[in-house]
């Protein structure tokens, strides 16, 4: 068998394992979170919500939450041993919108800065 028949063989393997592997997963709602940015946001969308005043309930929807906003460590403090704090920003309508979230082991508290 040449080289090319075998190379046109593992290619068609792969995109149907690909793609069966695509369903299954989508049905779990799996996710990959290998970047520190995704690992932080996918602890605070675990705990409880708590928003400090009325007004900062910008976010309606976790998943929308998990998708679109990311993790400042610049200005974030991670450094703490009790609740560690994070910045997270993201543009809506062309303003920056951002949280100052309080990562405790039960609770993520969030109060807005802008």
């Amino acid at each position: 068998m040449s080289f090319l028949k075998r190379l046109y063989y593992f290619l068609f393997g792969t995109t149907i394992g690909v793609i069966i592997l695509m369903f299954v997963l989508d049905k779990k709602e799996s996710t990959f979170n290998y970047g520190l940015d995704k690992r932080v946001l996918n602890d605070i969308y675990k705990k409880e919500w708590v928003f400090l005043s009325k007004n900062d309930s910008i976010i309606q929807d976790k998943k929308m939450f998990f998708k679109t906003f990311d993790v400042n460590f610049s200005q974030s403090n991670v450094e703490l041993d009790s609740c560690k704090i994070y910045i997270i920003e993201k543009e809506l309508n062309y303003k920056k919108v951002t949280f100052q979230v309080e990562n405790c082991k039960k609770t993520a508290s969030f109060k807005r800065i802008r």
